[in-house]
């Protein structure tokens, strides 16, 4: 019989024989240090009844992560669910209380709803700290944009730049296919019902994949009409303010309909494309303006008690987690897909790449982007490490042995342009040569 271990920390940390926090997904030496950090693997709970789980007690996710003597665990409380997980589409499914209901508990502790008063018992802090310790994406440290891009002393060679247009026209064509692709997640619209803008971006990549000589001038007339409603269908400066997600939705479509004319044949397409540039990278600078501002005003008490008096145990927190999961990745996939691949096409023209727009955390880790459902993110979520990292920070992937396989498309996709193709392929060969990152 094998031996349970008591290890709690880190392996860098035990190995040097530092202290360890215990935060995850990394604590904040192995943070400091910039290396991936690793805990011991967690002896299998044995599996709750379906039938006792209304009377079983609320399993601790922050057992398996964080140390209970952490004295300042729910210091970060604070800093978990963004308010776009109170968008309507949302909230909807969570029977949440409106934004209005608990924006004023934010600065008066005692305006927030207890047993004795509204009927509805205390948030447990077993279960905020379980949510907690699966929102590493939440917090406002994780929208902090990194700026340690240094110009390459030789540009990509053209096999390179020619591989990478080959890998996004097969996500646009995957996005027709199938709805989804590694920067749209296949349930970023599926529940919520898919945005004016976003069915006339799909239209555009089907009607692209059609797209002959003969039928030129009639794919170009029907993209011009597509991308003319797009900016007609925005409110005027000052207007109104849109949700983070309508933000995203607009930005996601332009960069569709870019894609699609950049590397087209068509000069005309290719003109327009270069035209609306500009107009893509100011509305991502509002799309992440839009999702910092929310990721400052987070509470956890919108998930854990309905307006109706539900008790805190009856709901879980589980499937809206993973809801803004899907948003805030999305997020972070689509603003960087909008600097590189301009950057690629600006490179293509001769221009050599001396500046970008910033660098963005994302989820590297493959299974936690290609989870089908809440309940299988939240098993990945609670024994794996999501390898959340700067995208310029992959070289520490490859440093910690992890194997490209493990590594998400899209991550994979972008370190061919950063590290050179030739590389990232020999990673995939030595690494179980599972994957293939030619196009």
């Amino acid at each position: 019989m094998d031996r349970k271990t008591k290890q709690k920390s880190c392996f860098a940390c035990v190995e040097t024989k530092r202290r360890c926090d215990k935060r995850y997904p990394s604590c904040s030496r192995c943070l400091d240090r910039e290396s991936v950090c690793t805990y011991p693997s967690l002896p299998r709970r044995q599996p709750l009844d379906l039938m006792e789980a209304d009377t079983a007690p609320a399993m601790g996710l922050g057992d398996m992560w964080t140390s209970a003597a952490d004295a300042n665990s729910l210091a970060l409380v604070g800093e978990m669910p963004e308010p776009w997980l109170l968008d309507p589409v949302f909230s909807a499914n969570l029977n949440c209380p409106s934004i209005s209901s608990w924006t004023p508990s934010l600065s008066d502790p005692s305006s927030l709803p207890a047993s004795t008063s509204s009927g509805i018992p205390e948030p447990s802090g077993q279960l905020m700290h379980a949510s907690r310790d699966l929102g590493w994406f939440l917090g406002p440290q994780s929208w902090v944009i990194g700026y340690h891009y240094n110009a390459p002393d030789v540009m990509p060679s053209a096999s390179v730049f020619t591989n990478f247009i080959r890998g996004l026209q097969n996500w646009l064509s995957r996005f027709a296919k199938t709805g989804h692709n590694p920067f749209i997640h296949r349930h970023l619209y599926s529940d919520s019902g898919y945005p004016q803008c976003i069915q006339d971006a799909y239209s555009a990549c089907v009607i692209s994949g059609a797209a002959s000589s003969e039928n030129e001038t009639i794919v170009n007339a029907i993209s011009a009409t597509h991308i003319t409603n797009l900016l007609n269908a925005q409110p005027a400066r000052g207007a109104s303010i849109i949700s983070t997600r309508d933000h995203l939705a607009r930005t996601q479509a332009l960069l569709i309909h870019i894609l699609l004319a950049l590397f087209s044949s068509s000069i005309e397409r290719r003109a327009r494309g270069e035209n609306l540039i500009s107009l893509l990278h100011a509305w991502k600078n509002q799309l992440w303006e839009s999702a910092t501002h929310d990721s400052t005003l987070a509470s956890p008490l919108p998930i854990l008690a309905t307006s109706s008096g539900t008790a805190v145990g009856e709901l879980d927190p589980i499937p809206g987690l993973y809801r803004s999961f899907v948003l805030s990745e999305s997020i972070r996939r689509t603003g960087l897909l909008c600097n590189i691949a301009t950057g690629v096409y600006s490179g293509l023209k001769g221009s050599n790449i001396q500046s970008c727009g910033g660098d963005i955390h994302i989820t590297t880790q493959a299974r936690f982007w290609e989870a089908s459902s809440s309940a299988r993110w939240e098993a990945v979520a609670r024994q794996t490490n999501p390898l959340f990292i700067y995208t310029l920070k992959g070289q520490m992937l490859v440093e910690q042995g992890v194997g490209a396989a493990q590594v998400d498309e899209f991550a994979r996709h972008l370190f061919t342009i950063m590290w050179g193709l030739e590389k990232v392929e020999t990673w995939a060969v030595r690494t179980g040569d599972e994957v293939s990152v030619v196009y």
